[in-house]
């Protein structure tokens, strides 16, 4: 194993101190198992499943005019940026 260092918030600090006396082990056992319970779920949930249903299959248009979409609805902002 390798030894790190890391800060953090008084409030993590204490929950994380908590969390190990009702576990019955060391600070540093539960923080590792935590990371690791973390990393595996990150591992676990393709980026492509994290993308579902981050939009709308009712879009009133097609991606190919996204363009012409955005241009319309953003005319007014680019229009200011140009002064």
């Amino acid at each position: 194993m390798k030894r790190t260092s890391i800060t953090l918030p008084e409030e993590t600090v204490a929950a994380v101190e908590h969390a190990a006396r009702r576990r019955g082990q060391s600070v540093s056992a539960t923080i590792r198992q935590l990371i690791e319970k973390q990393l595996e779920a990150e591992r676990a949930t393709s980026p492509f499943d994290a993308m579902i249903g981050i939009v709308s299959k009712d879009l009133p248009y097609r991606a190919a005019d996204l363009d012409e979409e955005l241009q319309k609805s953003r005319a007014s902002a680019i229009e200011a940026d140009r002064g």
